[in-house]
């Protein structure tokens, strides 16, 4: 069955900085890394394969499917991960507010039966709070 989880937060950091940090792709243990220990970017632009380990020693193969600098969206498949679901598609929409804010969202659309729906949720709405949260400190400005 199909599923949604959404994290949105506003944060203290400059849209084209957050931006910036997404669209890259590559180095996301830089500044997430308190859940990706490596990352390593094959590629570049849509098409390109990212594989990052997670703290616990998980494998993540993931597969960049959009990054729309006009929308500054991000979209990625995760091909491979440890957890019970399949068909599981990442979005990072960036909107700059202005004044040095930003509203950030991290959602994923995923297959997942049963029970393992609602774990599903919860792992990804949680880490996707502390991506938002490590995003903010990342490339908040210094007063």
């Amino acid at each position: 069955m199909k599923k949604q989880t959404t994290a949105v937060a506003i944060v203290n950091a400059p849209g084209d900085k957050i931006w910036e940090t997404v669209a890259a792709g590559s180095g996301v243990h830089k500044w997430f890394g308190a859940v990706i220990t490596a990352c390593e970017l094959k590629g570049s632009g849509a098409g390109a394969e990212r594989f990052c380990t997670m703290v616990d020693g998980a494998e993540l193969k993931e597969r960049i499917i959009e990054i729309d600098h006009s929308a500054k969206r991000f979209r990625y498949a995760i091909d491979q991960h440890p957890l019970p679901a399949s068909d599981v598609v990442s979005t990072i929409d960036v909107a700059d507010l202005g004044d040095g804010k930003t509203e950030i969202t991290w959602g994923a659309e995923y297959s997942a039966e049963g029970d393992h729906a609602e774990v599903v949720d919860q792992v990804l709405s949680g880490l996707y709070a502390q991506g938002i949260q490590a995003l903010e400190d990342h490339c908040r400005v210094a007063a």
